[in-house]
């Protein structure tokens, strides 16, 4: 038996017969299995299409990723639940990423923590900030994080960090678990690496650079679920602001000279997931 598939990490119901008795014996195996089996080849169109091996040129990835999330991993993992554990469980689940009213404090730490530290660090590292349109600069990077939360972080963080990392964590602990997870995390996302021309060191620095902001973002929206009492949507927000503060053109990014703060934006992370988890073990919260 693989560790994702230890019926321990499900509520004990009756097996159905036959196929679906397979999902609800081995949950995991079966939402990998959907999910790469049917999203790998939908975001490996913009590769193919870039390379000629389809017709129409270079097509942008964006509307394959939002596919991928609305119509394969979270009908996935939604369907898996329902076979696993019930329908019950399927709306504990969407409950959860509705899920709004937790502390103050840590919804302040969810907004602001990590665009604050990245500016912090870049100017440590000595970047300059300019803050010439800082209300421009401010208002697009409320309306991108929003935008993104409700299209897409939301529903990936349902399906990762409620349904995924979820299952996993009762069973192996909060770090194993971020491990675990952050493996498919990652390599559902490895086609878009073969978009453009990459010599093979360069796919392999991009397959390690992947698993690195992986684990980094598994056990940062890890922490995060805890502090929030349990919130998809605080996890879907601290995605969505780890990226306005990593991305290229995003705030972080229009506030720093010196181009793209990923390695900022990164530390920036790492500090905010030691200092939510060392607060959480302070209060009895974390194993």
């Amino acid at each position: 038996m693989s560790a994702v598939d230890d019926p321990r990490l499900t509520t004990r119901r009756t097996t159905p017969p036959g196929f679906r008795g397979w999902v609800a014996r081995r949950p995991l195996t079966a939402f990998l299995v959907l999910v790469f089996g049917l999203g790998w080849p939908l975001v490996s169109v913009p590769a193919l299409a870039d390379h000629g091996v389809l017709p129409g040129g270079e097509v942008p990835e964006e509307p394959f990723t939002l596919a991928l999330t609305l119509l394969v991993m979270l009908p996935a993992a939604l369907w898996v639940t329902a076979v696993a554990d019930g329908r019950p469980a399927v709306r504990v689940l969407l409950r959860r990423a509705l899920r709004w009213r937790f502390s103050p404090g840590w919804w302040a730490a969810v907004v602001l923590a990590l665009p604050l530290l990245t500016l912090g660090l870049g100017v440590l590292g000595g970047r300059s900030l300019d803050t010439g349109d800082l209300a421009g600069a401010l208002a697009g990077a409320v309306v991108s994080i929003i935008t993104a939360v409700v299209l897409v972080h939301l529903w990936e963080e349902t399906v990762w960090a409620g349904f995924f990392q979820g299952r996993l964590e009762p069973r192996y602990g909060y770090l194993p678990a971020a491990a675990m997870t952050a493996v498919p995390f990652a390599a559902i996302h490895l086609p878009l690496q073969f978009i453009g021309d990459s010599s093979a060191g360069e796919l392999l620095t991009a397959v390690g650079a992947l698993l690195v902001f992986g684990l980094v973002m598994r056990l940062m929206v890890g922490v995060t679920v805890h502090g929030a009492a349990g919130s998809l949507l605080a996890a879907g927000v601290v995605h969505a602001v780890f990226n306005a503060s990593n991305n290229s053109g995003d705030l972080a990014d229009e506030l720093l000279s010196g181009g793209q703060p990923t390695g900022f934006a990164v530390a920036a992370a790492a500090l905010f997931t030691a200092a939510a988890y060392a607060t959480l073990r302070a209060r009895g919260r974390a194993r």
